[in-house]
């Protein structure tokens, strides 16, 4: 009877050790959420209608549409909206052009998790065109965006 047992018990904890341990599903990005928010002065009523407005503006060359409706976006967190509005504040499309402001919405958009938010900060500290000029910090800004995978970035990094 012993021998039953300890095999029994040796089943038991087999079995416990080779479970795997429950995966946790990732949460999802704040973009995400963000677009996934309801906003009735949207198109469709969400923040993701404003979000496509404003490329649809930009597609059509109605830059100051866009730079409002990308404003919207970006004030409701989605990174990918501050990263084109500081584009077209950068580009003075619809907006005066303020290299500051650019650069502040690029690290925005960079802080949000947007890769090419990162690259375009990376960029302006690597010129000196829109923030301090600092290879040091482009250099870690390129990286987290390559890391990102911003291609843009790895290549400006020498294909890291």
């Amino acid at each position: 009877m012993k021998g039953v047992w300890t095999g029994m018990l040796i089943a038991a904890v087999g079995l416990g050790c080779s479970e795997q341990p429950a995966k946790k599903a990732p949460a999802p990005d704040k973009s995400t959420l963000a677009l996934a928010s309801q906003d009735a002065t949207c198109p469709e009523g969400t923040v993701k209608g404003c979000f496509d407005a404003a490329f649809e503006a930009e597609r059509r060359g109605e830059e100051p549409r866009a730079v409002e409706l990308f404003s919207r976006t970006c004030d409701a967190g989605v990174a990918r909206a501050c990263n084109q509005l500081g584009v077209l504040v950068w580009q003075g499309r619809g907006v005066a052009a303020d290299p500051a402001r650019a650069y502040t919405l690029y690290m925005r958009a960079c802080e949000g998790g947007d890769a090419a938010g990162c690259f375009s900060a990376g960029i302006c500290h690597r010129t000196g065109s829109c923030a301090t000029k600092s290879e040091g910090e482009a250099t870690k800004l390129l990286k987290r965006a390559c890391e990102g995978g911003d291609k843009r970035a790895c290549a400006n990094l020498g294909g890291l």
